[in-house]
């Protein structure tokens, strides 16, 4: 079981913070139905650890926690 952290924009009804099984953030990705946003709009960190690129390979633990961030840019 993981803890996940949701965005505003992404809670839908749901919490701040959820648990969930999932071996891997793209089990998460897939769940949430991120998979057209996600480049854009979301990015992850795993225990605190952001991951900005290759996200479908990483795998999870029980007990990890997953935030979902959301990206931004500036200039």
């Amino acid at each position: 079981m993981i803890t996940l952290r949701l965005p505003e924009t992404l809670r839908d009804g749901r919490g701040a913070v959820m648990t969930m099984n999932a071996a891997s953030l793209d089990d998460i990705i897939t769940r949430l139905d991120l998979e057209e946003d996600r480049d854009e709009l979301y990015n992850f960190a795993v225990n605190g650890e952001l991951i900005v690129h290759g996200e479908h390979a990483v795998t999870l633990q029980d007990g990890d926690e997953v935030e979902i961030v959301v990206a931004f840019s500036g200039g």
